[in-house]
């Protein structure tokens, strides 16, 4: 259904008639819970790039209104960079550990405060960095937990938010949600564990991060 870093839904305090956008939204997972929670009056627009995860995010709206009696979530191919959405028409902008995989972060964020209505919300969860990560660890690190390559830290997490002309922002870093991906049994994560400087571990270097603001 789609990679996960967190519940971006559960931090949006989305209501009912709300105009909800999913950023990467894989196969619909996020979605089909905003569009529980904004019902018949509401929208969620979920945006993807790959047509595959399209496809398959459709073949699941159909289940979800059979199951649920609402035709409220549709899905669009475009770019977080490029997203096919009017100026001003959303209410919430959702993310789900996509936002680290843009190679132009900077775009994505613009063109979150651009489809936003004034006033309007972002929920995201993402991976950030606390500290650089050991040069002899990051591929390692990134086939553990993935969605690393890209991740940039908490404070540049912050700056690109403000960047974009957001406010009101909030981060709040989960240490848990990395330390829970491990397996003790792993031999990748044991072979980690043996490289890493003595007395850290890998949610010293990587955190799942919330992040809330508003379009100012």
């Amino acid at each position: 259904m789609g990679l996960s870093c967190g519940n971006p839904t559960a931090i949006a305090s989305l209501k009912p008639g709300e105009v909800v956008l999913d950023l990467g939204a894989g196969g619909g997972f996020d979605c089909f819970i905003a569009g529980s929670k904004v019902g018949a009056g509401g929208r969620v627009i979920g945006v993807d790039m790959t047509p595959e995860m399209l496809s398959k995010a459709r073949r699941n709206a159909v289940i979800y209104s059979e199951q649920t009696g609402l035709t409220n979530v549709e899905f669009r191919l475009g770019e977080i960079e490029h997203l096919p959405v009017a100026d001003a028409s959303v209410d919430v902008v959702i993310s789900n550990c996509v936002l680290n995989l843009s190679p132009d972060k900077p775009a994505a964020w613009r063109e979150i405060a651009r489809v936003l209505k004034q006033g309007g919300r972002v929920a995201v969860s993402d991976l950030a960095l606390l500290r650089p990560l050991p040069e002899a660890l990051r591929s390692d690190l990134e086939a553990l937990v993935g969605c690393v390559a890209g991740a940039v830290s908490v404070s540049e997490m912050r700056g690109l938010a403000e960047s974009a002309g957001l406010v009101s922002i909030e981060l709040r870093p989960k240490p848990e949600y990395v330390d829970a991906l491990t397996d003790w049994n792993d031999p990748l994560y044991q072979r980690i564990m043996q490289a890493l400087p003595a007395g850290t571990r890998p949610s010293d270097f990587v955190v799942s991060l919330d992040v809330t603001a508003r379009k100012g």
